[in-house]
């Protein structure tokens, strides 16, 4: 029953990964029509992220590195990695981690990013700007490309599969070691399993591992502290306040995808609700759905996918819903939930949305 619990885990977690590269909405109609757009849709209005990024790198210390504190030896997934200096020539295959590195002020040792899926927030995509893209979304660079470039250090979420996927010409992790190359996971996410149980506060180890490899762990504390200090401005508002029953919907017709596991799970519980679906369920039925009783149901969003679309097969197919009812199906950018510098918005959005009395 665990193993398949797992192998149900890593699916789902696929799937989620597949549908955010490539941007295809997630309803489709036969007659190729739209649904209207109804009231229930309604936009969460916070402080704007892009401002909350600009305020989070305002007069951060300097990002120059202390080569002082080289050699460093980390803990990744298990293996243990040493630095001799500074990375110079880093690739990152993986929008929240690329975010991270931004954040930092590494930009001028990153020679290419890829898994870049939304837009950059303009404060990161200004620092962004001189570095080459080497895939999208939906396109990693191949093993030559990869290994041409001459890379002392990849980044990205995971280990196996996806950007290191060798049936798609993509090079293994075992490759890129074999040439002398290190790769870091983040994201607490050496495995599906490891995704499934992490929190908001993998965040804060990704920053501390980063800041220590590129020497700049000052700079690290200082976006560490700015996040928390956030965090807890949000989570003092809702703290006392009775949990509102959520589901957090991600797509489907039937079954119907829910976010319950992983920074999902606890950006939700973090914001005052309570997830409806136990955190082992990753797929509900029609029935089960209808039958929840949610007061708010979140609606995560890729581009390319119309939250009004979303909002119209709710409304059209559960009615009875309270958060139908009451007007309470609001879209949240997915990446604004993942292990990267926007998690903050994402949870002062979630935090708004299931408890506006505490925000007034």
């Amino acid at each position: 029953m665990k193993r398949l619990r797992l192998f149900v885990l890593f699916l789902t977690i696929a799937t989620l990964f597949i549908a955010c590269r490539t941007g295809e909405p997630i309803r489709d109609r036969s007659d190729g029509g739209m649904l209207p757009i109804p009231d229930q849709t309604m936009e969460v209005e916070i402080d704007d992220g892009n401002d909350s990024i600009t305020q989070l790198l305002a007069n951060l210390p300097p990002a120059p590195p202390d080569k002082s504190a080289f050699p460093v030896t980390v803990e990744n997934c298990d293996r243990s990695l040493t630095f001799t200096q500074p990375p110079q020539r880093v690739i990152g295959l993986w929008q929240p981690p690329n975010e991270l590195l931004l954040a930092l002020g590494a930009q001028a040792q990153i020679i290419g990013f890829a898994g870049n899926y939304t837009a950059l927030p303009p404060a990161l995509a200004k620092t962004a700007a001189a570095v080459p893209e080497l895939g999208d979304a939906t396109r990693w660079p191949s093993r030559e490309i990869l290994l041409t470039q001459n890379p002392d250090l990849v980044i990205s979420e995971g280990l196996d599969g996806f950007a290191f996927d060798p049936s798609q010409g993509y090079a293994t992790v075992a490759e890129l070691e074999q040439a002398g190359i290190q790769v870091i996971s983040t994201g607490s996410s050496c495995n599906p399993l490891q995704a499934a149980t992490r929190g908001i506060d993998a965040v804060y180890g990704d920053l501390r591992l980063l800041a220590q490899i590129f020497g700049i762990s000052s700079r690290g504390e200082a976006l560490i502290e700015r996040l928390q200090q956030r965090q807890a401005q949000i989570t003092q508002r809702v703290r006392s306040l009775d949990p509102v029953p959520t589901i957090f919907y991600n797509g489907g017709e039937g079954p119907l995808a829910v976010l319950t596991a992983g920074i999902w799970g606890d950006v939700v519980r973090q914001a005052g609700g309570e997830n409806i679906f136990d955190e082992t369920v990753f797929q509900v039925g029609l029935e089960d759905f209808a039958n929840s009783a949610a007061e708010v149901i979140l609606m995560g969003t890729y581009p390319g996918q119309d939250p009004g679309e979303m909002a119209a097969f709710l409304t059209a197919t559960f009615p009875d819903l309270p958060a139908v009812q009451h007007n309470r199906l609001y879209p949240i950018p997915t990446i604004e939930t993942e292990a990267g510098i926007r998690v903050m918005d994402g949870l002062g959005r979630i935090a708004r949305a299931l408890h506006p009395e505490a925000f007034e």
